[in-house]
């Protein structure tokens, strides 16, 4: 049974509520190595699997390993724009990419394979 006591519905302690529902199974989560890795979801019976574009993560740790010195986001975009490695829409990808690759390093800590060397320069650990 129900009482309103101003605009809010309260149940009183001897009703039941519906229980709640545990979660099972441990959530999927990509291996800190794998840098803008993609989905992992496998292709369709008798398809073959599509080539898919790296991330910007997963670009940019390309474009870094390909120049062998620390790059600024700036420079790392307009490297990865000039090799269509990756595609934007965006006003400012280099602050998408900054941000992102910021995010990555907080999150991995010493098991990323990224790093910030200087003052806005990044370079990807050896």
């Amino acid at each position: 049974m129900t009482t309103k006591k101003g605009s809010r519905k309260q149940t009183r302690s001897t009703e039941k509520r519906p229980a709640k529902r545990k979660r099972t199974g441990e959530p999927s989560v990509p291996a800190a190595s794998d840098v803008g890795a993609g989905s992992r979801k496998s292709a369709k019976a008798g398809q073959p699997a599509k080539e898919r574009k790296p991330s910007a993560l997963g670009a940019a740790a390309q474009v870094l390993a390909e120049a062998h010195r620390p790059l600024s986001a700036g420079e790392i975009v307009k490297r990865m724009l000039e090799r269509s490695l990756w595609q934007t829409k965006g006003k400012t990808p280099q602050a998408t990419l900054y941000s992102a690759l910021l995010r990555h390093i907080q999150k991995h800590g010493a098991a990323s394979p990224l790093r910030k060397v200087g003052r806005g320069r990044f370079e990807l650990v050896k």
